[in-house]
């Protein structure tokens, strides 16, 4: 879909700002303001197409002694003037110091918050190895979806960095290497221009160990072949390379994450002519865009579909809400053109290893707390803090099931509730089968409405890799069975 890159990037309220910094830098260069208002209107402008100025009107020579000829009242204007563009060097310098910085860490940034005390999931890791290796003939992208708190960014931090690791024959690790992966955030308020920022961070990040990105385009606002014309034009005008490149990024307003996909798609090119493989990014935290922007959210999608399909590169969609898998599934065209991996909770074997072995809790104490919380990470994680630190086990289960209680209250699903009859109907079905096809959930329901209602409400829990439902978490159906009277 290479039409979300091109397009005209130089709004006519741009061009009344230049020609307002013209009039002040160059005041008397009536010549210089008047080509340069004439270069800006198109940005693809033909430089053998313009008349140059002459040199005696446009030469630094020239140019200083009609600055010298101005009137005593233009100096503080002049003085101005330096101090501001002395001020935007040092910040492009400052930036180029940070980029340097942001280098050296490359992956890093992806892979220190891994928590040592996480329960080791080797096969969970070895599948995300496979997907984040793809084949150089593959044409579909990937989704890994699962609830939050089961610790989907870990254990994709610790694939990345099992990628990168390069190991001796003493199986020990030498060296980090490349990955060809790029992982990118979703931040948590994901405008264009905030995706824009933490987009080219994740290419600024990879620059340094995959060495194809170019952290001068990132830096720079409008189009290569933009910025090329406009600094060839300024340079004849015998304006600095410097003040040409301020000149530009002052002028021209080109998004940031346009500017960022069209880097990361020449980078593509580049890595797969040097490795013959795709390219790999990773999008985290993609739910962030459900309801906050998802034009964005189909954008990505369908770069996804469309850049798979022709084997420059392949994306990874990382997402906690299954709404984003069920909203992706519906704009599919092809069945085969998205693979969806599901991470779910812990087994109870690796719950009770995990309390016993890691928390250093008694196993009866473990058991009932699987019991109450099930398998989710960050449950059973927040659990063993509150036995740990001296509270009871049965006040930490009522303060659970208070919460749950609020959460069927969210849901209208108690009685008297608008969803109690449906609700109750279909609470019945998953306290004696724990799961329910799919399409066998969705026969409960007279209206889509109410069933997407209900999967959004935190009491039902949408499986996209197997096609079925069941309760959300294990204190969900631990509340629902104390509670038979209410929902049989």
């Amino acid at each position: 879909m290479t039409y979300y890159f091109r397009g005209n990037i130089l709004p006519s309220h741009l061009i009344t700002r230049q020609v307002t910094l013209q009039q002040v830098v160059l005041r008397k260069s009536n010549p210089f303001q008047s080509s340069l208002s004439r270069s800006y209107t198109n940005s693809t402008i033909h430089l053998s197409s313009h008349k140059i100025p002459s040199k005696e009107s446009t030469s630094p020579l020239s140019l200083n002694n009609k600055i010298g000829k101005g009137s005593v009242k233009q100096l503080p204007t002049a003085i101005f003037v330096k101090f501001v563009m002395a001020g935007v060097v040092s910040l492009v310098f400052v930036d180029l110091l940070y980029t340097g910085y942001q280098n050296r860490h490359n992956l890093r940034d992806v892979e220190k918050d891994a928590d040592d005390k996480l329960v080791p999931r080797p096969k969970v890791v070895e599948r995300l190895v496979k997907i984040f290796q793809p084949h150089k003939g593959q044409l579909h992208y990937h989704v890994i979806c699962g609830d939050f708190g089961t610790g989907k960014t870990t254990l994709i931090k610790i694939a990345l960095r099992k990628i990168g690791q390069v190991v001796d024959k003493n199986n020990k690790v030498t060296q980090d290497s490349g990955t060809g992966i790029i992982y990118v955030d979703v931040p948590v308020n994901p405008s264009f221009n905030s995706f824009g920022d933490a987009f080219i961070k994740a290419l600024k990040s990879a620059s340094s160990k995959e060495n194809i990105f170019s952290t001068k385009n990132l830096n720079s606002s409008g189009t290569i072949e933009d910025k090329i014309i406009i600094n060839d034009l300024l340079l004849r005008l015998g304006i600095s390379l410097i003040f040409s490149h301020i000149l530009y990024t002052l002028h021209i307003d080109y998004p940031k994450w346009k500017r960022a996909f069209y880097e990361f798609q020449r980078g593509a090119e580049v890595y797969k002519e040097k490795h013959g493989k795709p390219l790999v990014i990773v999008y985290d935290n993609v739910g962030r865009l459900l309801h906050k922007n998802p034009k964005l959210l189909d954008i990505l999608q369908d770069n996804a579909k469309y850049n798979a399909y022709s084997h420059k590169y392949i994306t990874v969609i990382v997402c906690s809400d299954n709404s984003v898998v069920r909203r992706m599934e519906s704009r599919s065209t092809c069945f085969f053109e998205m693979k969806v991996m599901e991470i779910g909770d812990l087994s109870e074997e690796e719950s009770i290893n995990y309390l016993v072995d890691k928390r250093e809790l008694k196993e009866e104490d473990a058991k009932r707390l699987y019991e109450l919380v099930g398998g989710r990470i960050i449950d059973l994680k927040q659990a063993a803090d509150k036995l740990l630190a001296g509270q009871k086990f049965e006040a930490i289960k009522q303060q659970i099931l208070f919460d749950v209680k609020k959460k069927f209250r969210s849901a209208q699903l108690l009685p008297n509730d608008l969803h109690y009859e449906v609700g109750k109907r279909v609470i019945s079905d998953l306290l004696k089968s724990k799961e329910l096809d799919f399409f066998e959930f969705k026969k409960y329901f007279n209206k889509v409405e109410e069933l997407n209602k209900l999967l959004e409400s935190n009491i039902f829990a949408y499986h996209p890799e197997e096609n079925t439902v069941s309760f959300k978490s294990q204190s969900i159906e631990y509340y629902a069975r104390k509670n038979l009277d209410l929902f049989t």
